[in-house]
């Protein structure tokens, strides 16, 4: 049974254009992928994913009509932005034992989206909303028309809707607008070391930027000399949506009623990220080349543009090059700019085939396309252009072969110093040099990452009775499914050259398929009998055999138990299944930058240590001194400790894994309805519930791979590690494996109440409901063996590989109050407190208002006005000034908490 449904009207009420935003008021939602947590993705800008009990989008399956839709390219989570909100009759959510009925993927549970089936007329829907600043403005234009055909026997349903978010800049908003903890030391206006190690060091004059008017200056530090990359930063992502819907169907006859469903839906999304960091050294995205892709040294004491106090000094220390970092500020634009086009059909029969048998047949195809570009640039372009001469009074490259394809000497010393003629040479790809293939010369280099998803699901459902018992008919459901899913996922040339300045990335092509089948048992025992008003067993089972995994069976068993008609008891026991995707299965290596602190840092994480300050810890894990790198370096250093620019720049790879095999989850879930007699209009609903997932497919974390390593040298942890000659982490790799668990336990209650009030009118009404959810458990243990990861009370974080947040304690409440053609909606939703960053930050309570009043004019109540308010007290989200917990651009948990402050919306609806 659904533990929530979510009628049409509680949409309307929330004045949402974003159906995830409405599926969070339930607490059984947990946190995901939407347009406040995705403008640091390199893909995927702006979709919306839901996530279920807190075990992640992939463990949720989304149905449409009780069928399934294409998910994200390579994965299984379904992009909840295709649905149109003003299509939508219900949404139902269940968990516990979905994964034999409804196959993979319903190891949290099922949100299943029901459209609209009957509507008659036409319906036109404005609404407009904004903040109380004047900014985060969004606009909804709807149509719906729906009419009777072939006298009665046919109706069809058309929607279009227009949407547009405008999204909302990191700068607009107090807590967000300065980079926190620091600013990062890769700065517009570049740093230069003249040591030869590159290490950028504070207070020993080898280590160089500039100030106003461009002038010299040594180094001051990130917090005076760095870079704010919040100012370029968005909190949430603007989302542009065109929509189109047909829906239909005819009835032959009472044994075929062919139907049919088509859905578009063009979505348009940007990201807003800082330019890229650059240097010489591959410690941040790609390193600058040598014109002929050769390793680059550094920029040489002999380039003209180089400042003489800058060369002097490189000269001072015996160098011969200067080691440089800087941002890409006025060469190009890295951030992404998506355009997904989605497209989901369905046809298919259903009808009554005997008395008490019905079947329903039907074929699904849905597809969706994610192109995601973004500007770039030659590395190699960028070296050449570093390394300038003056030949014949001319300043040129010193590379023949570069100067030959046209390149242009590149001044990155100081602020707004590249000109036109520079970028054009670092944006275009000569043909000469390094050759990458697939490209052509002449060509502009962009960024293009293009993925298709395609899914196709023919299934057969029969329902009807076995036999009769004497407490009534054996409920039985069979059917059988075949299920193919395949996704493709390329990437330009450039960015699998190595070259440009993305990060290097392959091609994915993956696919499978599947043949299954079920069967489903509902057994009266008794009914209207003393102390037994009804008492029932049921049990499923599924068979499932998988191309990439082979066999797999998952099952549930249970029972339900009304002594009378007040009260009704149930329990289930599941075992759901969920096969691994294309992305965790098939997904070539691509880089990342993760942010780990190493457990040798003898300052902890904190970087840039001023002249004569001490580092936080005096002393040094034994561990780390048995690493020879380290003990070499402390022989000739005080102690050891990681620059900001160290702390910032360590790389990584992620990829999937061919061998990955099926997760297993146990779920028992027991509880009680209650809808007593003497009080009318009021249920309540209390459930148990217990999830574990086993062998669950995760990436060991990157900090849990590095202390894991020093704690037990294991080379499970050890060989996705690197460190540099002086024992420094550079690299720390993940990849997909078999090995965490997870479980989460809690129990559901909610209740609804309603009754006339009789204040004005007999017809006024007062609905109450409450949603609410305690946890008694939040855990995972990211390998076998490893130390169990208690997360009740902590919050989400962005760089870890959390749940979600854990809170105790979560509920909404709703209040309902019409009379005539007025009603006033209110709403109010408590989050528990919690810590982030291990308990650095406490996070209290917190609470959000919203309220609603709607108006119906005329005398069939045609049209309908509303406005309202969502968050009414502007409650502000936690600061969080953790580079660990806090999402980027935002200092705080952004998929967590309310980003955008008081909301105000106005719309109107008219029916013709």
């Amino acid at each position: 049974m659904p533990i929530a449904v979510v009628g049409a009207d509680k949409i309307d009420d929330k004045g949402q254009t974003f159906l995830l935003d409405v599926l969070r008021d339930l607490p059984v939602a947990g946190q995901s992928l939407d347009r406040t947590a995705s403008n640091f993705s390199n893909y995927d800008t702006g979709v919306a994913t839901v996530n279920l009990r807190n075990l992640g989008s992939a463990r949720t399956l989304v149905l449409i009509n009780g069928r399934r839709s294409v998910g994200i390219p390579g994965s299984t989570a379904v992009d909840l932005n295709n649905i149109p909100t003003d299509l939508i009759d219900h949404v139902e959510i269940a968990t516990g034992g979905a994964s034999a009925v409804y196959g993979s993927d319903a190891v949290a549970g099922v949100v299943n989206i029901i459209l609209k089936k009957k509507f008659t007329g036409v319906q036109l829907h404005l609404q407009g909303q904004i903040s109380d600043r004047g900014d985060a403005g969004n606009q909804l234009a709807s149509i719906t028309a729906g009419k009777d055909f072939g006298g009665g026997a046919g109706h069809i349903i058309a929607n279009f809707t227009y949407a547009n978010d405008a999204g909302l800049a990191s700068s607009a908003r107090a807590y967000s607008q300065f980079d926190a903890p620091s600013r990062s030391s890769y700065a517009a206006q570049g740093l230069y070391d003249t040591s030869g190690t590159a290490s950028y060091t504070l207070g020993d004059g080898t280590t160089y930027t500039f100030g106003a008017n461009n002038a010299v200056k040594p180094y001051e530090g990130a917090a005076i000399d760095g870079y704010n990359r919040a100012a370029d930063r968005l909190l949430a992502t603007p989302i542009e949506r065109y929509q189109a819907s047909l829906l239909g169907n005819y009835e032959f006859s009472n044994a075929a009623d062919a139907y049919f469903e088509l859905n578009y839906t063009k979505t348009k999304a940007r990201g807003s990220i800082e330019p890229l960091a650059v240097d010489d050294q591959g410690v941040q995205g790609q390193s600058v080349y040598n014109y002929d892709g050769s390793a680059f040294a550094g920029i040489p004491v002999t380039n003209p543009l180089l400042p003489a106090t800058i060369a002097n000094a490189a000269i001072a220390n015996d160098q011969d090059v200067v080691n440089f970092r800087r941002r890409s500020n006025g060469i190009f634009d890295r951030s992404p700019r998506a355009e997904r086009d989605y497209f989901r059909g369905v046809i298919g029969v259903r009808g009554s085939i005997s008395p008490g048998w019905k079947y329903d047949l039907s074929y699904e195809h849905s597809q969706v396309r994610d192109d995601t570009r973004s500007e770039s640039i030659m590395m190699t372009n960028y070296g050449a252009a570093l390394n300038a001469i003056t030949l014949n009074g001319q300043l040129v490259c010193a590379d023949p072969a570069a100067r030959a394809a046209g390149c242009v000497p590149i001044n990155i010393f100081g602020f707004n110093t590249v000109t036109p003629a520079m970028i054009k040479w670092l944006t275009t790809y000569t043909g000469t040099g390094v050759v990458v293939p697939g490209a052509t010369p002449g060509q502009t280099v962009t960024n293009d990452y293009l993925r298709w998803n395609y899914q196709d699901v023919a299934s057969l459902n029969l329902t009807g009775s076995l036999f009769e018992l004497p407490a009534g008919p054996v409920g039985v459901a069979v059917g059988a499914e075949y299920h193919r899913e395949k996704s493709t996922q390329h990437y330009d040339p450039f960015t699998i050259s190595g070259y440009s300045a993305a990060q290097q990335a392959t091609d994915t092509v993956g696919s499978y398929h599947s043949a299954e089948a079920y069967g489903e048992v509902n057994v009266p025992i008794l009914r209207d009998t003393p102390f037994f008003h009804d008492l029932s067993l049921e049990g499923a089972v599924r068979y499932a055999n998988y191309s990439t995994i082979g066999s797999v069976w998952s099952y549930k068993y249970g029972g339900a138990w009304a002594p009378d008609r007040n009260i009704r008891f149930r329990a289930i026991y599941a075992r759901a299944v969920r096969a691994p995707n294309i992305n965790e299965l098939d997904a070539k290596q691509s880089t990342t930058a993760p942010q780990v602190i190493d457990p040798c840092d003898q300052n902890e994480g904190n970087g840039d240590l001023a002249p004569g300050q001490l580092p936080s810890s005096a002393t040094i894990p034994a561990a780390c001194l048995a690493i020879p790198g380290i003990a070499n370096y402390l022989k000739s250093h005080p102690y050891f400790a990681y620059t900001l620019a160290q702390v910032q720049t360590v790389t990584g790879l992620l990829g999937g894994n061919p061998n990955l095999k099926a997760e297993a989850t146990d779920t028992f879930t027991a509880g009680f309805t209650l809808t007593p007699t003497f009080l009318p209009r009021f249920d309540l609903t209390a459930d148990y519930y217990s999830i574990k997932v086993k062998n669950a497919i995760s990436s060991v974390d990157q900090q849990t791979s590095v202390e894991q390593c020093l704690a037990t040298g294991n080379p499970q942890f050890c060989n996705y590690v690197t460190r540099d000659a002086n024992g420094f982490i550079t690299a720390v790799d993940s990849f997909q494996v078999n090995a965490a668990s997870y479980r989460v336990a809690g129990i559901d209650v909610q209740a609804h109440y309603w009754f006339p009030t009789h204040l004005f009118n007999p017809n006024e009404r007062l609905s109450l409901s409450v949603y609410y959810n305690h946890k008694f458990k939040q855990e995972q243990t990211p390998f076998v063996g490893g130390v169990v990861s208690n997360e009740l009370g902590q919050a989400d974080t962005y760089a870890g590989s959390q749940l979600g947040t854990g809170f105790r304690n979560q509920f909404t409440l709703g209040a309902d109050y019409a009379t005539g053609p007025v009603s006033i909606a209110w709403s109010m939703k408590y989050y528990g407190p919690v810590d982030a960053s291990e308990g650095a930050f406490h996070i209290p309570a917190y609470t959000y208002h919203n309220l609603q009043a709607k108006v119906a004019i005329g005398p069939d109540r045609k049209f309908e006005f509303y406005l309202g308010v969502n968050n009414l007290f502007d409650k502000q989200p936690p600061y969080i000034a953790s580079g660990n917990s806090q999402f980027p651009g935002t200092n705080t948990v952004a998929d967590t908490y309310d980003l955008f402050g008081r909301m105000l919306y106005a719309g109107v609806k008219a029916r013709f």
